[in-house]
């Protein structure tokens, strides 16, 4: 099996508009659709991530705080999962329930094994 990051990637608040009974919803579909990867062995880790953050890079010999993309979307959680290659991983991906609310977006992404790290 091989690695996959996913990156949940929405806007600043995503579930702001969601009604209690919409999040409560949301939240159980979620959470069932996490827990039925791990049973199977699929999901390594998931995890929303807090809104606050900051970009760093590096300019003139030193690291800075910025530049920013000049976006509202954000990367909000992330899924570490095993899949057999990125086919796969896609498809496990298009099952996410996030896609029924119209709202979301996922980058699916293999991790690179690199020897001598980890």
């Amino acid at each position: 099996m091989k690695e996959f990051m996913l990156f949940i990637r929405s806007e600043e608040k995503p579930k702001a508009n969601l009604s209690p009974e919409q999040l409560q919803q949301h939240i159980e579909k979620v959470g069932s659709f996490i827990k039925n990867l791990a049973d199977q062995g699929r999901m390594k880790s998931a995890q929303p991530l807090e809104m606050e953050g900051r970009m760093l890079s590096y300019k003139d010999g030193k690291v800075i705080d910025g530049p920013y993309n000049e976006t509202k979307e954000i990367i909000s959680g992330y899924y570490h999962l095993l899949a057999k290659d990125l086919d796969e991983a896609i498809a496990i991906t298009k099952e996410d329930p996030r896609f029924e609310e119209g709202i979301w977006r996922i980058e699916v992404r293999p991790i690179k094994k690199v020897e001598g790290i980890n």
